[in-house]
């Protein structure tokens, strides 16, 4: 771990560092070959966070990552004014989709400022895509 973590992680996110450390980002075929032996519910602790499925770029502020929180807040702001020119339904499910979205990729986003280092702006590094 990175020497600038200066309060003690929880035991869950103990969990999805060391699952990050031994099998690297989300887009590798390592990962995704140890990611499939998971059972259903350490898949959801490595792969979702439900605070920011709920609270998403605040989420993000909380955690200090204060560049993908303003990316995402930006992106949120540009997608609230799309959606207002869509029909309800369809923006519902964007809404569904950009939250779901947010939540699967703040865990690996912290593991990469808080392991790794990495500042940068892109919330979705590393992702599957």
């Amino acid at each position: 771990m990175d020497s600038n973590t200066t309060t003690p992680l929880s035991p869950k996110w103990q969990f999805r560092f060391n699952f990050f450390e031994q099998h690297g980002a989300p887009n590798t075929p390592t990962f995704k070959a140890a990611y499939k032996e998971l059972p259903f519910g350490q898949k959801l602790k490595v792969n979702f966070n439900f605070f920011a499925l709920f609270f998403s770029w605040i989420y993000l502020l909380i955690l200090g990552m204060w560049r993908k929180a303003l990316t995402i807040l930006g992106m949120t702001i540009v997608l609230m004014v799309l959606a207002s020119f869509m029909p309800a339904v369809v923006a519902r499910g964007v809404w569904i989709g950009w939250s779901l979205l947010i939540a699967m990729t703040a865990n690996y986003s912290y593991y990469q400022e808080k392991v790794k280092g990495n500042v940068s702006w892109n919330p979705f590094q590393g992702m599957r895509w």
